[in-house]
């Protein structure tokens, strides 16, 4: 499936920093971060254990995005950002008239 202005708009928006939002990717933190020192404690120094912990740092990445990105609270309204067009053509088009 293509992917659409829209979604752009909202992949790339700058994150929301609110006290509700920021509460909620602490606890996700929280949780991620006791996982992975399991993980460090259970698992053999090697690199599985790494690739282990690098996945839950994904996983804490990806769902602080979605607090940022989708997470509508009580009382908010669901704005989604605008991109504008582009301004002229693509950058190798000028270099090839150059």
């Amino acid at each position: 499936m293509a992917i659409t202005r829209r979604e752009i708009g909202i992949r790339f928006a700058p994150p929301r920093t609110d006290d509700r939002r920021n509460a909620i990717k602490a606890q996700i933190s929280a949780k991620a971060e006791e996982l992975a020192q399991l993980i460090h404690e259970l698992v053999p120094g090697c690199r599985e254990q790494s690739v282990a912990i690098s996945a839950v740092e994904d996983a804490v990445d990806a769902a602080h995005n979605g607090v940022d990105r989708r997470l509508v609270l009580p009382g908010e309204r669901r704005t989604v950002p605008t991109v504008a067009a582009p301004a002229g053509p693509p950058a190798a088009e000028l270099l090839d008239g150059a």
